[in-house]
């Protein structure tokens, strides 16, 4: 005799409960599984810090071409000796004005760290830069490393490194375009130096700033770049031209 369940009676009977049951352990677990393959194929957050609110003391040798670096002295071999902080105002605003009248002295300053891998940048405090000294420290020289195409994205320096997550693609790309125009620089994301990611700092040929209207327009999307490598430090540069940042079809 088949069962048959009346909605008004305070059980079902025993064939019908017993499949439901299964029915409804079957869904638990189909909807774990779901949740564990769908976390799987998300893009996690970059390994990207921001110390918002911790403000620390540097001090190092400034240097402004081609853009405002602290130079500051480290463990390591002696090709890695000199870290190399790449400084930045408050705000979208480059460390430009800021550092101007302190090229080439040691100074002391206050700032928030901004990091991503081994690149790091300094937020500088507005008015903390003082100096205690000429530079004396022999820094290691650069290095070519050869010419590249890389494919990759240009980003501003101080959202990819960890001020924003995520600080790239097509969701930041108002944002990066803004950065850039107040003279973050510009850097190059890239997965394919030799086989690893990597970010180089963008500059023309004489290691000099890219004119903004060289990038602005590529910024947020897949581009291939021709150019020379130079490792100074721990840091990479790209000397390109505008005419060889083409968009990828």
């Amino acid at each position: 005799m088949n069962e048959f369940y009346v909605g008004y009676l305070p059980r079902a009977p025993v064939g019908i409960a017993r499949r439901i049951r299964a029915l409804v352990v079957l869904l638990f677990i189909l909807a774990a599984i779901a949740a564990v393959v769908f976390a799987r194929v998300q893009r996690t957050f970059a390994p990207s810090i921001f110390e918002y609110g911790k403000v620390s003391t540097f001090e190092g040798t400034i240097e402004t071409n081609p853009y405002p670096i602290l130079i500051v002295a480290g463990p390591g071999s002696a090709e890695l000796k000199a870290l190399r902080y790449l400084l930045v105002a408050e705000g979208k605003h480059g460390g430009d004005s800021q550092v101007a009248a302190f090229t080439g002295k040691n100074v002391q300053l206050r700032g928030t760290k901004i990091y991503r891998d081994n690149q790091t940048m300094i937020e500088i405090m507005t008015g903390s830069i003082s100096v205690i000294g000429d530079s004396k420290q022999p820094w290691p020289a650069s290095k070519e490393l050869g010419d590249f195409e890389l494919t990759g994205e240009i980003v501003d320096s101080k959202c990819y490194l960890g001020v924003m997550n995520p600080g790239n693609s097509k969701v930041h790309r108002d944002c990066a375009a803004r950065c850039l125009s107040g003279g973050i620089p510009p850097v190059f994301a890239t997965n394919d130096f030799n086989g690893r990611p990597a970010i180089l700092i963008l500059t023309d040929h004489s290691r000099a700033p890219l004119p903004k209207e060289a990038f602005l327009g590529r910024v947020a999307q897949p581009v291939r770049i021709s150019g020379k490598v130079i490792q100074t430090g721990d840091t990479l540069f790209l000397e390109t031209q505008p005419s060889v940042i083409s968009p990828l079809p």
